[in-house]
């Protein structure tokens, strides 16, 4: 069962967003998978049992490019590339930022899947903005559902950078406020130092700031 954090905004796990994409939901319209690939066969690689019907949308890499053309689902879904150019960011240019796709009981979800291990020296900063776009646009025309494999360390690390930037919080007051509504989130260490550097540059994946020039040389090495 997600956990409901904000209005419009629920964390959770593997299991929950495979009852989600199963059987619908009268609430939740959108998900957003923090998983260690993007394919929507990870959910059958859990779980053999499980078939989840799907239609891509688009891919986009770090490069900036993205392929897919119209979204078929119902509703309207921002397609413009939100990715920086590689040059700028720590993940290299062929690497996926995130995959876009239609998902679930008659296609009805949109799904955007972004590829993040539960690792300490896992980049998550580079990936933020563009959680966060899809967070903010799909809350204002229905409710998102934000899940990991756990729905205790990537997912929340996500949500705690997204409660920082949206409300002004600091690392540790963004975490506390999401425990008062799932005490068992826990992000890894090495996400919780990369939130710190967030709340360091004022809410905002600065590459120009030497805080993130530091890690992006600590990511390269």
């Amino acid at each position: 069962m997600p956990y409901r954090v904000r209005e419009n905004l629920f964390i959770g796990n593997i299991s929950d967003a495979a009852e989600i994409l199963q059987n619908g939901s009268a609430e939740i319209t959108h998900i957003l998978s923090v998983l260690s690939s993007v394919s929507i066969s990870f959910f059958s690689e859990w779980r053999s049992s499980l078939v989840i019907p799907a239609k891509e949308i688009k891919k986009v890499y770090a490069g900036g490019g993205g392929g897919g053309g119209g979204d078929g689902c119902s509703g309207s879904v921002e397609e413009d590339s939100i990715a920086d150019g590689g040059s700028k960011s720590s993940l290299s240019p062929d690497k996926i930022l995130y995959s876009l796709e239609c998902a679930g009981k008659d296609l009805k979800l949109v799904r955007m899947a972004v590829p993040i291990r539960d690792m300490e020296s896992e980049d998550l900063l580079d990936y933020l903005d563009v959680c966060f776009d899809f967070i903010d646009q799909n809350r204002k025309e229905g409710s998102v559902l934000v899940h990991c494999f756990a729905g205790v360390s990537r997912s929340a690390a996500i949500i705690t950078a997204y409660l920082m930037r949206t409300e002004h919080l600091s690392q540790e007051d963004a975490l506390e406020s999401l425990k008062q509504s799932c005490e068992f989130v826990c992000p890894n260490d090495g996400f919780i130092e990369q939130l710190k550097m967030f709340e360091e540059m004022g809410f905002k994946v600065d590459r120009a700031s030497p805080i993130y020039k530091r890690f992006r040389l600590k990511v390269l090495a």
